[in-house]
């Protein structure tokens, strides 16, 4: 079967980025139904056991799923071909639209062009903040984890000297721009972190599309969790608990 074959040839794929582009092109142009049986087997053995293979696969999924080479008309057949299955948290990975989780007013302010790096400091422009971003100072690290601007996380994203709890840091930050979220969810290195991801999908900022995708990598105990705290969007919630169901159900099958 072409699927399994592409499948394999995934594993021997060690670099996230070139995973995920690969997985992508494959499932654009694979039978969608037989990827939606191999791809429900997977995610059953990546949550209900130490399958590092499998868990490699659904985390490049969760990042191929938004990827170009994936068109529109490819991602209505699989998301078809999921909800044929009954198999609603893979169907929900296909979906790319959220509703709105910042205030207008929130996003004006945090996409200001001028922002102080210290409460009683001069207001530095987004260039002297983009710059500062490539420091190695621990001590204007620290402070620029907190600003909320795009622009400036994406180049603090990569500093060599960015550690994962800053990485934490900035996915927890509360009030959040979801646009900064997103570009932390898309990076290929630190949203390889399951810290990161869990602080991302925690979040109230990050867009509810985001947050699903990220949150099908949680461990089971996450996942139950989530589906039990009601300060959590609802549909998050019933993605939580129908992807335990649904592997539940895969497992006590045999699986794909």
């Amino acid at each position: 079967m072409a699927v399994v074959e592409a499948i394999e040839r995934l594993k021997g794929i060690r670099e996230p980025t070139l995973r995920r582009q690969v997985l992508a092109r494959e499932l654009a142009s694979g039978d969608p139904d037989a990827w939606i049986e191999i791809l429900a087997g997977l995610l059953a053995r990546a949550v209900t056991t130490d399958d590092i293979t499998a868990a490699a696969a659904v985390e490049a999924l969760t990042h191929a799923v938004a990827d170009p080479a994936l068109t529109y008309e490819a991602r209505q057949a699989l998301y078809e071909a999921a909800r044929r299955r009954r198999h609603g948290p893979l169907a929900r990975l296909f979906l790319d639209a959220s509703p709105a989780t910042a205030l207008a007013g929130v996003v004006a302010r945090q996409m200001s062009p001028e922002r102080p790096l210290r409460p009683q400091g001069r207001p530095l422009t987004l260039g002297e903040r983009k710059a500062l971003a490539r420091t190695h100072r621990r001590d204007f690290i620290t402070l620029l984890v907190k600003d909320p601007h795009p622009d400036v996380v994406a180049v603090l994203l990569g500093n060599p000297h960015l550690t994962e709890d800053d990485v934490v840091r900035m996915a927890a930050i509360r009030p959040a721009l979801p646009a900064a979220l997103t570009v932390i969810a898309a990076h290929p290195r630190w949203s390889a972190r399951h810290p990161v991801r869990r602080a991302l999908v925690l979040n109230p900022g990050t867009p509810l599309h985001v947050a699903v995708r990220l949150a099908t990598t949680l461990r089971p105990g996450e996942l139950a969790a989530l589906a039990a705290d009601p300060t959590m969007p609802l549909p998050l919630r019933e993605h939580a608990a129908e992807l335990l169901a649904s592997v539940e159900e895969d497992g006590s099958s045999g699986g794909a």
